[in-house]
């Protein structure tokens, strides 16, 4: 992708990030399904690290390797033209050099934009020291900075995650995490594990930039997180997850009553045919 494409998307995505509506991102995990979402009119798509380890036959959780990673993001963001950004999952190692590194090759992979989590999942303690976190996504900020684009890091915090309940104490971590992520250089945050609406409200008022929120099935609506003041959803693995397990149903049905009722509804081939051709 040439620079000044790039710089396009760039400019574009961060400022979808301004409203006034709220950023919708799908998140896909292959350039098959990277296409099907930028054609249903979405400004911009995103890229899921849990869909793209299962579709590689990895588990979930910093197991796939940051150039696999990478040659799958560049794949999707040259089939679409809308801007795309990548869930890089923690940055590919703890240091701070690690993440600028990790930002410098979604970049070159074609992504303006780039998820960046503070935990380690593999740990027996999974959050990093919040000043180490707040170091990595400096490192990060320079690295964007250096490419020249107003690349968006989403500076992801798993305080909701890795702990039980919903305690004052979460709130404030999070809230501090969050605010000190923006002081870096992230331009949004993410806060996965919450849909209680009382709480993304207080998570809305108290963070100082745009808010993501993980959407699910008993999450509020679209209209109803606009009208909270959150500036954008996603929805990470899950339609990854839906689409693998309509594979375990069709295998079921196979080996079981040797039916094909799975592939009612299915695209056909001259449909996809078409829609892939370039």
């Amino acid at each position: 992708m040439n620079t000044t494409t790039l710089l396009a998307k760039a400019e574009a995505f961060a400022a979808l990030h301004e409203g006034p509506d709220i950023l919708v991102l799908p998140n896909c995990w292959d350039a098959g399904s990277a296409k099907i979402l930028a054609d249903a009119g979405f400004p911009a798509i995103a890229t899921t690290s849990a869909g793209v380890a299962f579709a590689h036959g990895y588990a979930d959780g910093h197991v796939i390797s940051r150039e696999e990673m990478c040659a799958e993001v560049a794949r999707c963001a040259a089939i679409v033209g809308v801007p795309l950004t990548a869930d890089m999952e923690a940055g590919y190692g703890a240091a701070p050099q690690d993440v600028a590194e990790t930002i410098r090759q979604v970049i070159a992979a074609g992504a303006v934009g780039a998820n960046i989590e503070d935990a380690i999942a593999t740990e027996a303690e999974p959050m990093l020291d919040m000043s180490l976190a707040v170091g990595r996504i400096r490192a990060g900020r320079e690295a964007a900075d250096a490419a020249g684009i107003p690349f968006v890091i989403n500076a992801r915090t798993d305080v909701y995650l890795y702990n039980k309940g919903a305690t004052p104490a979460m709130f404030d971590e999070a809230v501090a995490r969050a605010n000190a992520y923006y002081a870096a250089g992230a331009r949004c945050v993410y806060v996965p594990g919450v849909a209680d609406p009382d709480l993304i409200q207080r998570l809305t008022n108290a963070i100082d930039g745009p808010l993501n929120i993980l959407a699910g099935p008993t999450s509020p609506s679209t209209a109803e997180l606009q009208a909270m003041g959150v500036a954008r959803v996603s929805i990470g693995g899950s339609l990854a997850r839906a689409c693998l397990k309509l594979v375990e149903n069709a295998a079921a049905e196979l080996r079981g009553p040797g039916t094909y009722g799975y592939a009612e509804g299915a695209f056909s081939n001259d449909a996809l045919n078409r829609r892939f051709t370039v």
